[in-house]
């Protein structure tokens, strides 16, 4: 087994367990574990930015007799989440795949998630907190990428699904929620806008509403990652009908995510190692 093969096969293992761990931080993300926000954030932008390069050079040495591309090709992509998954989809295109699970879904929440995961990974987001406190001039003219999460993925998926019998449903948990505590407990949190939580009303509702989203948002995540692992398991059986020595069997990593939209709503958890997801 030789040297380019295991690079490879620890490549796939690395960008899959990253889109993983981060979907899986996604899930327990909210306005109070804020910090889940940002391990999702580092693990996403980590394990698409990987898997769409390692398509990026298993399609190149499949077209050009085992030679890779040279490392340069990479570096110019620098970390352009959306640039590097429409190279992915362009190479899809070319291996004839077809069909809404095999191609890269582009409705405006998968192209809000790429953005926001793009600006995070060009770091003009990722250390916006440092940036702030320091005066950096670049902090006042940046979204703090919580912020842009919800407004570019979680409001317009409440747009899309959030129907008026579960607002009802919420509204009437919190005012329940408020009542009960009301003279009791003190209330001080911050949306993901940013905005004051001073009421047990607020709080629970924006809760019931986050919770609602989080299974359609984890959907559409997990899209892209489908899209990304049927990719390179087509491009590692691309490697063994062409009997390659140094492509791996990329299926094996990336078989977690070849699964329904059902099933992506209702799994919270998610690694590629058995047993521990």
């Amino acid at each position: 087994m030789n040297e380019i093969w295991q690079a490879l096969a620890r490549e796939a293992a690395i960008a899959a367990e990253h889109m993983a761990i981060g979907v899986t931080a996604l899930s327990r993300a909210n306005y109070a574990q804020h910090a889940y926000y940002g391990q999702a954030f580092f693990a996403l932008s980590i394990g698409f930015e990987r898997a769409s390069k390692l398509a990026l050079v298993v399609d190149h040495a499949l077209n050009h007799g085992g030679q890779f591309p040279a490392h340069k090709v990479l570096r110019d992509y620098c970390h352009r989440l959306g640039d590097l998954l429409d190279n992915a989809d362009k190479i899809a295109e070319r291996r004839g795949l077809t069909g809404t699970e095999s191609r890269l879904p582009r409705s405006n929440i998968h192209d809000g998630i790429v953005g926001v995961l793009s600006d995070f990974a060009s770091n003009l987001t990722r250390y916006y907190n440092l940036a702030l406190v320091t005066g950096d001039p670049k902090a006042e003219h940046i979204v703090d990428p919580g912020r842009a999460w919800f407004e570019r993925v979680t409001v317009p998926v409440l747009n899309a699904h959030y129907r008026r019998r579960e607002r009802q449903r919420h509204e009437s948990k919190a005012t329940q929620i408020a009542e009960l505590l009301n003279g009791i407990a003190t209330v001080r949190f911050h949306s993901e806008r940013g905005d004051e939580l001073t009421s047990a009303y607020d709080a629970s509702l924006l809760t019931g509403m986050t919770r609602f989203a989080i299974p359609y948002t984890r959907m559409y995540v997990m899209q892209i990652a489908r899209f990304l692992g049927g990719l390179l398991s087509t491009l590692g059986y691309a490697g063994y009908q062409l009997g390659s020595p140094i492509i791996p069997h990329l299926s094996e990593f990336f078989a977690i995510f070849n699964n329904t939209d059902d099933y992506f709503r209702q799994r919270k958890r998610w690694s590629i190692y058995p047993g521990t997801s």
